[in-house]
């Protein structure tokens, strides 16, 4: 499983940090502290065909990305 810390990157640097690693990977965990990171990041997963199950936790979010092919 591959880890992307985000947290405290502005948009649309995690977008592609995740872009670029999302092809070959079957699940990421993508910390994030930004609402709108969170937004973007969810979107581009769903639409990529990937189950994203999303976290609060005290130190930001927990986007748990699973590919589904």
């Amino acid at each position: 499983m591959k880890t992307i810390d985000a947290r405290g990157i502005s948009c649309p640097e995690p977008l592609l940090m995740l872009k670029a690693v999302l092809p070959g990977e079957k699940e990421i965990t993508l910390l994030a502290d930004s609402k709108t990171t969170v937004a973007n990041c969810e979107a581009y997963a769903k639409n990529a065909g990937c189950v994203v199950h999303t976290i609060e936790e005290d130190d930001g979010y927990h986007l748990h990305i699973t590919v589904n092919k």
